[in-house]
């Protein structure tokens, strides 16, 4: 019968071997950028941000969302170093053109706003455990000793609930109208449900830090 320690290297071969089998989890984030890369940003002082429009509102649970996600979105634009201009402010300083009242002007989409789940297959992994036991030395006395060894955990399988949101920002050059800068992203959470303003107020900071650094590189 083979001892605790001798079964530990055939135990760890079937724990590597139990992990290479486990389903691959789907992706948590996907993200398109595109960047006029001869676009002087260093010039940008003044930004008019318009609403974030959002599209996707079929799972919202009241306008009171829509109300707080315009604030956490219009929080997270004045993160650049910028003067951010409002379209009503805009439209006061330059009544026939409302663009020119700025340098670039930013516009954002709401474009999936989603709860769902799937079904994680059981599997069983490997788990390390801690023994203890009573060694007799060659002189008579006794003492005790930890080991360790393996043994195999089965996991049921089990419902993951996910929140998934799509955002897509443009901006844009006041003066030509032409895009200099996009940005298409999606992310998906595991073990969340009704989690999408979260991840809608993570993805929407990543953005204004990232055109924050363009503004001063």
């Amino acid at each position: 019968m083979r001892t605790p320690r001798q079964l530990l290297p055939i135990a760890g071969f079937l724990c590597l071997l139990c992990l290479l089998l486990l389903p691959a989890l789907p992706a948590s984030a996907e993200k398109t950028d595109w960047v006029d890369k001869n676009y002087d940003f260093s010039k940008v002082h003044k930004a008019l941000v318009y609403d974030i429009v959002l599209t996707d509102t079929s799972e919202f649970e009241s306008d009171l969302l829509e109300q707080t996600l315009q604030e956490d979105y219009l929080k997270n634009a004045q993160r650049p170093k910028y003067q951010l201009i409002r379209p009503e402010k805009a439209a006061v300083l330059s009544p026939e053109n409302p663009q020119a009242a700025a340098d670039i002007y930013i516009k954002a989409e709401l474009l999936k706003w989603h709860d769902d789940s799937y079904i994680k297959e059981p599997y069983t992994s490997w788990e390390t455990k801690t023994g203890s036991r009573t060694k007799k030395m060659p002189d008579g006395s006794k003492i005790e000793e930890t080991y360790q060894y393996t043994v195999p955990v089965y996991h049921p399988a089990r419902t993951i609930y996910t929140s998934t949101v799509r955002l897509k920002f443009e901006v844009f050059d006041a003066k030509t109208n032409q895009r200099i800068m996009a940005r298409d992203e999606l992310r998906l959470r595991d073990d969340s449900q009704h989690g999408q303003k979260g991840i809608f107020g993570r993805i929407s900071k990543s953005f204004f830090d990232d055109l924050g650094k363009k503004l001063h590189h």
